[in-house]
């Protein structure tokens, strides 16, 4: 993979905004992926939904995602729609979360480096709620999402690691009534960082994510089914492996940079 993506995630929140209805952020890109939404409206009928369920696992690269993309097999009865994009600069998580949820740059929304300050300009967290809509963080607690975007007006359920959030969001899903459930899990990043990418370990972990989203997606379709919900498989950045051996990212380099998103919609089921 030589060539660089050239749709910015920057238009993830616009995209996201549009599907629910809402305000785009009001520092974000104003582009958005016009074949999602013509994708949904195919679905549905209509160019928006009623919920949503962002699922966000940390640190998977389109190069992993094209590399190993049988262990993704399983995502294709529920995610048929695929977007690649370049995540932001510098490729590290409180950065690149930081531009998936303000549609911002890293210069707009101030993090550029692996530092993790609340952010303080206009979020699609903030959109969300200013028209009402109900929206969870489930979240490892400590991490760069839940404190960069601390202190908005919408539930936090921060749990110690990504089971517990998972078996959060399964419980959340049937019994509560949220517009948008936001759900990050890190165990492929951690330990890429221990080992190396493509270890046994790594590759493991990212077996997990997939099984948690199919988890989470039979939990949508059987509980969720009065509603059109559009559900997301998500990642930040890529990985690479170092000279000294570990893994890393951080680099303007493609491995880091190139992302494959999946979309999906679970269609309400006729009454």
């Amino acid at each position: 993979m030589t060539e660089f993506n050239t749709r910015p995630l920057t238009q993830f929140a616009a995209t996201m905004a549009k599907l629910m209805d809402v305000e785009i952020p009001h520092e974000a890109d104003e582009n958005y992926v016009q074949e999602v939404i013509d994708a949904v409206k195919e679905k549905t009928g209509k160019e928006t939904v009623d919920k949503m369920l962002i699922y966000n696992p940390d640190a998977i690269g389109q190069w992993f995602f094209e590399k190993y993309n049988h262990f993704f097999e399983p995502l294709k009865p529920y995610l048929d729609i695929r977007v690649d994009y370049l995540t932001a600069f510098p490729p590290k998580t409180p950065v690149c979360f930081g531009t998936m949820f303000t549609g911002a740059t890293p210069e707009v929304h101030g993090i550029q480096a692996y530092v993790k300050p609340v952010i303080q300009i206009d979020t699609l967290f903030d959109s969300l709620r200013r028209s009402g809509k109900k929206v969870a963080m489930v979240a490892v607690q400590g991490q760069s999402i839940p404190k960069i975007y601390a202190n908005r007006d919408i539930d936090y359920y921060l749990l110690k690691y990504d089971k517990p959030v998972i078996e959060k969001a399964l419980e959340l899903i049937e019994n509560s009534d949220y517009d948008v459930i936001e759900v990050y899990n890190q165990q492929y990043d951690d330990i890429m960082h221990m080992t190396h990418p493509k270890s046994i370990f790594a590759k493991h972990a990212a077996k997990n994510y997939v099984k948690y989203f199919v988890m989470l997606a039979e939990a949508v379709k059987k509980h969720w089914s009065n509603y059109n919900t559009f559900m997301t498989f998500a990642p930040d950045h890529g990985t690479h492996r170092e000279w000294y051996g570990l893994g890393q990212h951080g680099k303007y380099i493609t491995k880091d940079m190139n992302l494959t998103h999946l979309y999906g919609v679970n269609v309400k089921s006729e009454q």
